[in-house]
């Protein structure tokens, strides 16, 4: 199978493990398709993520040592859940269902992409625990929205997140494997209008506690502070308000952009 024909299986694997979970779960939250890209384990990009976001960021090599790409895949949220999100200063009802029940399902889509990979003869691995944040420095050692960009997923906004071409507002997972695929490239262009033009600030504008900035670096102590009190008093560290109600939320706005 060429890298097409694979995308196309794993989407659809990751689907009916969605509408499976759903049914079997009563899950109230609703996705949209899933975007799948191949990000290079051999990469410069990806090899240089210790640089770029810390040293103690892993590899994929670390999980498996022939490595070849990181599956990344992408689950939008439908716009319904978005929109509810956009008043307010804390994360709505359904927000904080979908971040969770998100999170709930994705061991068991993980399940059955591995299951899959392996029926092909080849290994699989998922990231684990590895993800988690390291909090004396506030940067993640696994990084699924910078291996989403090395593979060609999305671009960086001015709020940190990953622009896909349905938008920001989803949630991103990644399995290493050493399938013989060609993997996908970072995009060129930028999606962000701000990056692009200047045009759009929205998001920092609609940051409750004012974290991102066009003349400074992201206040992360500050956002990850306000998580961990959303985490202890709604559930989830979970906020969302910097990825609602903007030209990015839903769609890719370089499309319409001069």
């Amino acid at each position: 199978m060429n890298a097409q024909q694979v995308k196309a299986s794993l989407a659809s694997c990751i689907t009916g493990a969605i509408a499976q979970f759903s049914a079997e779960h009563e899950a109230a939250t609703e996705w949209g398709a899933p975007i799948v890209g191949f990000a290079d384990a051999h990469g410069p990009y990806v090899q240089a993520l210790p640089q770029i976001i810390s040293p103690t960021h892993h590899l994929p090599q670390d999980l498996l040592a022939d490595a070849t790409v990181v599956i990344v895949y992408f689950l939008p949220f439908v716009p319904g859940i978005e929109r509810a999100n956009r008043a307010g200063d804390e994360p709505s009802p359904s927000w904080i269902t979908a971040y969770n029940e998100t999170n709930s399902m994705f061991p068991a889509i993980d399940a059955q992409v591995t299951a899959l990979i392996r029926s092909w003869g080849y290994a699989a691995v998922c990231p684990g625990d590895i993800g988690t944040v390291d909090p004396q420095h506030i940067y993640s050692n696994w990084s699924q929205r910078h291996f989403a960009y090395a593979a060609g997923i999305g671009t960086f906004g001015l709020n940190n997140m990953l622009i896909t071409e349905v938008g920001t507002c989803g949630r991103i997972r990644t399995i290493v494997t050493n399938l013989p695929v060609t993997p996908d490239q970072p995009l060129k262009e930028e999606r962000c209008l701000y990056k692009r033009n200047g045009s759009c600030k929205l998001c920092a504008q609609h940051c409750p506690i004012g974290a991102i900035h066009t003349d400074a670096p992201f206040d992360r102590q500050a956002c990850w502070s306000r998580l961990d009190v959303f985490e202890r008093n709604l559930g989830a560290d979970a906020c969302g308000k910097c990825v609602v109600g903007l030209p990015c939320s839903l769609h890719d706005p370089s499309r319409s952009a001069n």
